[in-house]
């Protein structure tokens, strides 16, 4: 399949996960420039310094992902499926200490838009991971 036929779930696709990486770019940007709060406890802080290298391993594979998936070839249908993985991964860590630590209750507008991040990463990792397995016969060497 080339580009011209390319489906229109994966072009959507790309542009979420691009999306998607370069929001996480930008929130560690402004994370470690001291913009923006992200914790409420020192425990909270050790936990979410935990997540850079990670995220940066995501962001590199949405990145990859994305680009490649417009050009139909199995570099972007294997660096979508680990940018899924991923996504999978750091969602299920998130929402775990986040249940364990009582982080949803009461659910503030903080806690709310944290909420948002850790479901818009289950969809995205579903959605990626869903997407490339439908469409697998169409990538190209």
């Amino acid at each position: 399949m080339d580009e011209k036929k390319r489906p229109v779930s994966l072009t959507v696709l790309a542009g979420l996960l691009a999306f998607t990486g370069l929001a996480t770019a930008l929130f560690w940007i402004l994370f470690f420039a001291g913009k923006m709060e992200a914790t409420e406890t020192e425990q909270d802080e050790a936990f979410e310094r935990a997540f850079p290298v990670a995220d940066s391993w995501m962001i590199g594979c949405c990145l990859v992902a994305a680009r490649n998936i417009l050009k139909m070839n199995r570099k972007g249908f294997f660096a979508g499926a680990a940018a899924g993985s991923a996504l999978m991964f750091l969602a299920c860590m998130d929402i775990l200490y986040s249940l364990e630590n009582g982080k949803y209750r009461p659910l503030t507008s903080d806690r709310a838009q944290m909420l948002v991040v850790n479901l818009w990463t289950v969809f995205m990792g579903t959605l990626t991971l869903a997407t490339l397995w439908k469409n697998r016969d169409g990538f190209r060497d």
